[in-house]
């Protein structure tokens, strides 16, 4: 029974989602200068189309691989992928880059701390996760460290009341979006992230031309700009998310997603020259914390694992004993159909696909 390779692939889960909110953080000074070119709808459309085309791309290059082909989409999963698609393929970028028209980058940026708030207590509510103590500390820093920016925006003149409001309103599109996804995230995240992407552009898209926000055919640099933005801060950043998903839960992946807010007001000091204030100071360092107590606030007690079947990619763990075919084991992680037994035991764990049990 190998019990470390479950620890090692959350180990690199969570190395994955901190690299998927470092990505994700460039897009709010980038997408501060691309708006000097594009209208919101239009970039946002831009972002995700280029999102969608970049995992198609990868779906593509690995279709042939049999551990890929066993973790697509099935026929339950699209009402859920739908329903995250509205909430952050369409609502969210939207409501994002017209805050930004009114808000500045770095305010902007730790804002995007509601998004972690709004995940978490979703998915308190409706996951069955438990929030202990210091998760629950953590929660309350955040929410601090946001409150202390409204007086920030004041200070320095770049930021409207509308501005931020529309920022959190982006934050709570994502959080429902990120509970839905959930739901689906035992699949192959590329395909998730490639169906959300195309679709999501197309509708931000369309909408742009029946609003009147096409605007003029930007140059080749700035499209190379957006097609290269939305591949990594949406297609890549996602991607990671989603497979945070899979192994921590929705918990500690908001958790330490909740690390981009901080990532995109150090780069937006850096790229954009915004003045820094005190108070931001201050309010980083508090959702810095909170974000870290969050994520680790990992459980343990006995829990029961009721019978299941499923395929998802996997490796042999305490959750994963069980015989195989002719040539299901040429790969390391391999993902087939399987079967799971009951199970009661208790042990340290986050709430993965194999943990979403009440409390």
């Amino acid at each position: 029974m190998n019990i470390g390779a479950g620890r090692g692939r959350q180990a690199r889960a969570r190395v994955e989602v901190l690299l998927g909110a470092l990505a994700f953080a460039a897009s709010v000074p980038a997408g501060k200068v691309l708006l000097r070119d594009f209208q919101p709808l239009a970039l946002s459309g831009g972002l995700y189309l280029s999102a969608g085309l970049f995992c198609t791309v990868l779906l593509v290059v690995e279709s042939r691989r049999s551990r890929a082909l066993a973790s697509r989409l099935q026929g339950h999963d699209w009402p859920w992928l739908g329903a995250a698609i509205a909430a952050g393929g369409v609502l969210g970028p939207l409501a994002l880059f017209y805050g930004l028209r009114w808000t500045s980058g770095y305010v902007a940026g730790l804002l995007l701390n509601f998004e972690a708030v709004f995940t978490v207590t979703l998915g308190a509510l409706f996951s069955a996760e438990r929030v202990g103590r210091r998760g629950m500390g953590g929660i309350l820093l955040i929410i601090g460290g946001a409150i202390l920016l409204s007086d920030i925006g004041q200070a320095v003149g770049a930021t409207r009341p509308l501005g931020a409001m529309l920022v959190v309103a982006a934050c709570a599109c994502w959080g429902l979006d990120n509970n839905l996804t959930q739901r689906i995230s035992l699949r192959d995240a590329r395909q998730i992230v490639a169906i959300k992407g195309l679709v999501g552009g197309a509708a931000s898209l369309a909408l742009a031309f029946l609003f009147g926000q096409a605007g003029a055919w930007p140059d080749i640099r700035t499209i190379l700009g957006v097609t290269l933005l939305g591949s990594i801060s949406y297609g890549l950043s996602i991607v990671l998310f989603i497979r945070g998903l899979r192994e921590l839960g929705i918990v500690h992946t908001g958790a330490l997603f909740a690390s981009a807010p901080g990532f995109a007001a150090v780069l937006s000091w850096v790229f954009l020259h915004e003045p820094i204030h005190p108070a931001a100071l201050l309010a980083l360092t508090g959702m810095t914390g909170g974000a870290i107590l969050l994520s680790t606030d990992v459980h343990e007690h006995e829990h029961t694992h009721e019978a299941a079947e499923h395929a998802h990619e996997h490796e042999h763990d305490e959750h994963h004993q069980h015989e195989h075919q002719s040539g299901e084991l040429e790969q390391a992680p391999h993902a087939h159909w399987h079967r799971h037994e009951p199970l009661t035991h208790a042990h340290p764990h986050t709430h993965d696909v194999h943990h979403r049990h009440p409390h």
